[in-house]
């Protein structure tokens, strides 16, 4: 029993390093890593629907033309094994890396062009191919691609150190090209050395990121700290005067941990799910600030078979006021250290003067804005004519133009407060007052509308519909159709858009000859596309972009070449 156990574990284990062949080679320090997952991929579409995409043939032309070459599973690349782009930042230089497996490594180098057959180079087994910023290596089983991107500002920092090292006669470019190419040399052979213990593949958060169905997936191990290196990378090129304005060392500015984004072609929508994780004082914040739903009035507030497009907030004003001076404190302290006591200072002067249950009163957090239709009309516009003796003279001519009708909702329970401001309006001839309806006079904007405000249901609306805000004053804006309530009930931020219906409702003569061509794409095959942003749960925000099809394609990747395909014919 001891044997046939044993026998099961030896198999698993060969099964699973054979999976992780390639990221068994990825460095476990990287900063990102992008993986396709070739399973998941070839499940979908086949090597000939590459073969014959735009994609495809662009590659093949980029082969050796004495060879013929006509697939690309004929290159001596494995593209039926997984693939990997990998990021790593130092003080020094940053390394973008490329990972895939090669099944005929004799195949490969024949596919090369003549110019790069010349300057391959053959050093304990490996092959490589160097350039000034970048270095292409293999052996019998992989390739690597290793372009790398110095720091100037390391070399200026360290210039004493440098200078002794340059060879006698030798210039500061020769030597920093030099050094660049050995690092970057370093690294390529670090990536085929490396060992399993060592890898990403032996990384839980890594591995617990890919999701099952996934096509491919992003990796970033800390956004936030990752931001802060950038940002202190470029301070250093500043003048020292400047200096104030770089992050802490090691500070996350963002408390933004862990992303992993995933995406995924199914058989009518593609979607791209992302998930961040937030460090504890901003999981507290978070989770405080997003913790509500939509006021239903507003959530019925439009016709939700009808809009063309809308997007939806959904927040506590007041807890996001409590909140604020702290978060503002750790946030751009870390951002800018040397105005921490200021940043201080203002925080607990916002908490004193900050009434936040009368500005919560005010305005909720709720906000809704809803796109009905286009319609085209005619405006005034000034320009200039000359006559013949040069003299400039003003001229107001007429152009048809693209006017929407859109409709704004944002959460209020003082409406007393709001007539009152309204009032005040109408004073001074900012605002026009018919039945409860205001009309903004907006002379200096020039605007191709009208805008009108109503109070109504703990909700203040803004309209370029006269009739609208007189149906909403009037208690007769009534819907049947509430399909989207879930989705701006159940996030902190939808956005959403009737892809043909945005399209249909534009007049014609609007779009050109190539646009023509997409539009006519579209109407076969979309319907609609939205963004949402989640609630907190735990200590992970998720949003996700999903593009809905009519799935009249056997699945959205074959869709995606299609698209490519026609766009470039």
């Amino acid at each position: 029993m001891r044997k046939i156990i044993a026998a099961i574990l030896l198999v698993n284990t060969c099964i699973v390093l054979q999976a992780q062949k390639l990221e068994s080679k990825i460095p476990n320090n990287v900063d990102v890593v992008i993986a396709a997952n070739a399973d998941n991929l070839f499940s979908l579409i086949d090597i000939s629907d590459i073969d014959n995409s735009f994609i495809g043939k662009g590659v093949l032309r980029g082969t050796n033309k004495k060879n013929k070459v006509t697939s690309v599973s004929n290159m001596g690349i494995d593209i039926e094994s997984n693939s990997y782009y990998f990021f790593k930042k130092t003080d020094s230089i940053s390394y973008h890396t490329v990972l895939v497996e090669l099944n005929d490594r004799t195949l490969y180098e024949s596919t090369l062009k003549e110019r790069k057959k010349k300057k391959i180079k053959r050093e304990n087994g490996y092959n490589y191919i160097e350039g000034y910023g970048s270095l292409t290596i293999w052996n019998n089983t992989m390739l690597v691609v290793v372009n790398g991107s110095k720091s100037y500002s390391y070399f200026k920092e360290h210039k004493d150190r440098f200078d002794k090292l340059k060879g006698e006669k030798e210039s500061s470019y020769s030597f920093k090209k030099r050094v660049v190419k050995s690092w970057i040399k370093k690294e390529a052979l670090h990536v085929l050395n490396n060992n399993l213990s060592n890898s990403i593949a032996t990384n839980k958060k890594f591995q617990k990121g890919k999701k099952k169905n996934a096509s491919a997936t992003l990796w970033v191990r800390n956004y936030g700290m990752l931001m802060s290196s950038f940002i202190e990378s470029f301070g250093r090129k500043m003048r020292s005067t400047m200096s104030y304005l770089m992050p802490q060392k090691g500070k996350n500015i963002y408390g933004v941990e862990e992303v992993t984004a995933n995406l995924f072609f199914e058989k009518s929508d593609a979607r791209v799910l992302l998930e961040m994780t937030v460090s504890d004082y901003m999981k507290k914040s978070f989770k405080k600030i997003y913790n509500k739903r939509m006021n239903s009035a507003i959530v019925n507030g439009f016709d939700h078979d009808k809009a063309l497009a809308f997007c939806s907030m959904s927040m506590s004003t007041e807890e996001l006021l409590v909140q604020y001076p702290e978060m503002m404190n750790k946030l751009y302290g870390g951002i800018l250290p040397k105005f921490k006591q200021e940043f201080d200072i203002i925080g607990d002067m916002l908490s004193l003067i900050i009434d936040e249950k009368a500005i919560a009163k005010l305005v909720t957090g709720d906000a809704l804005f809803v796109l009905n239709k286009f319609a085209e009309k005619e405006v005034e516009y000034t320009t200039y004519e000359y006559d013949d003796d040069y003299k400039r003279k003003e001229v107001t001519k007429t152009r048809e133009t693209l006017v929407p009708d859109f409709t704004i909702m944002i959460g209020s329970e003082e409406k007393e407060l709001l007539t009152k401001i309204f009032k005040l309006g109408e004073k001074y001839k900012a605002v026009k007052a018919t039945n409860n309806v205001y009309e903004l006079v907006v002379k200096k904007a020039k605007l191709p509308f009208k805008i009108y405000a109503v109070v109504k249901n703990e909700v203040l609306y803004f309209t370029t519909s006269k009739g609208n805000a007189l149906n909403i004053e009037r208690g007769r804006v009534k819907f049947k159709s509430n399909k989207h309530s879930k989705l701006i009930k159940n996030n902190a931020t939808v956005m959403f858009a009737d892809i043909n219906g945005l399209i249909n409702s534009v007049p014609a003569g609007w779009f050109g000859k190539k646009e023509d061509k997409m539009i006519r794409f579209s109407n076969e095959h979309l319907t609609n596309i939205h963004f949402r942003v989640s609630k907190m749960k735990g200590a992970k925000i998720s949003s996700e972009l999903k593009l809905n099809t009519k799935g009249k394609e056997e699945n959205t990747l074959k869709l995606v070449f299609r698209l490519i395909n026609d766009m470039t014919k």
